[in-house]
């Protein structure tokens, strides 16, 4: 080969190495929303679909949030957003953000069956994860709308240590080595972050007052804010952490009322312990564990429907005949006998699509 060949073949390989580093590195970002840390979000109707009016509002607030987000992302490097409902309002029909309003270009995912936001709403092919719109866990007297996973406001402990669904999805991502690297909600779960995920990027919308009011931050701000953290945490992506993980796990849940425990105890592998309020189990792995904890607040919850059902039955004027209503139900169900209270099914009922929480 002479000289000159060799100068030619020199300058393409120098010319295909500097296209390939200018080409932007591919970064696969996981956007996932809940409610009650929306900015503009004061009021717990504003989260709920039976409030017609108030989630409205929510709705639009939460999508500027989300927005923001977006923008940030792009600007710090992403190529691609997969957006994942986190919340579950009770609405069926529509993710809780206005999909039709998202930053192009992102993928809402929507799957035919349903899926565990935390542990599966995610894979390999993504590079790191943005949580919008979060809240304080159980527990944070302080912190708005501040539960873990559930509404009956279980106080959710591992290895002794308060978690907060942020937290339960940075340890379920650290199973494939994805870091969460930044977060938006109240000033109280900002705290907590600080405390356990301090790597992690924080945008604050608004100052938490109780577990019942909240005072929000000016839009504008609110929106530099995220924007800016979502952009940061893009940039500052080769030095994000991780949870450490344990060799064990000990999930201990600390229910509202002694029911609530009674039935979570029935839950294999699991002891009530003497307040006769907390239920404790260990595992050796944290998703096992995680997914363990949803068996005993299922349980839980099915105490505490039965126990509102009984008591606003009770206070109805006709409370006599519902419970014979109700009685004469139970009776068919068992007799397996058609029962003249039961609505309908539809005929041709559309395929149900899911978002992530419903």
């Amino acid at each position: 080969m002479n000289r000159r060949l060799l100068v030619l073949v020199a300058g393409a390989a120098l010319l295909a190495s500097s296209l390939a580093w200018s080409q932007p590195r591919p970064l696969k970002v996981l956007l996932l929303y809940d409610m009650e840390g929306v900015s503009g979000v004061t009021d717990i109707k504003q989260t709920g679909f039976v409030h017609s009016a108030e989630y409205t509002v929510g709705r639009t607030s939460l999508t500027a949030d989300v927005n923001a987000a977006i923008a940030g992302l792009k600007a710090g490097g992403a190529t691609e957003i997969v957006v994942v409902d986190g919340h579950g309002s009770g609405n069926s029909d529509t993710p809780d953000v206005f999909e039709d309003q998202l930053l192009a270009p992102v993928k809402m995912i929507a799957r035919d069956r349903p899926f565990d936001i935390y542990m599966d709403s995610y894979d390999q092919s993504i590079d790191a994860i943005v949580a919008i719109a979060m809240h304080a866990g159980a527990g944070n007297r302080s912190g708005f709308i501040s539960h873990t996973y559930t509404a009956e406001d279980v106080e959710y402990r591992v290895n002794g240590v308060p978690f907060n669904e942020t937290m339960i999805l940075a340890m379920g991502a650290a199973r494939l080595k994805i870091p969460v690297v930044m977060v938006s909600g109240d000033d109280q779960l900002e705290r907590e972050l600080r405390r356990h995920l301090p790597w992690v990027k924080y945008a604050a919308g608004k100052h938490a007052v109780d577990r019942s009011r909240a005072e929000s931050f000016p839009r504008e701000e609110v929106s530099r804010r995220i924007e800016a953290a979502a952009r940061e945490a893009v940039a500052a992506l080769d030095s994000a952490r991780l949870p450490e993980a344990s060799a064990s796990y000990r999930f201990a849940l600390t229910f509202q009322d002694e029911t609530q425990a009674r039935y979570a105890a029935l839950v294999p592998g699991s002891e009530l312990l003497t307040d006769q309020l907390t239920v404790q189990f260990r595992t050796a792995d944290f998703e096992e564990g995680y997914r363990q904890s949803l068996r005993l607040i299922r349980l839980a919850v099915a105490a505490n429907q039965i126990t509102a059902m009984q008591s606003v039955l009770g206070a109805q004027p006709n409370a006599t005949a519902l419970r014979l209503a109700y009685g004469e139900w139970l009776d068919n169900r068992f007799l397996n006998r058609p029962s003249t209270t039961e609505a309908a099914s539809p005929a041709s009922a559309p395929p149900r699509r899911y978002w992530g929480a419903r």
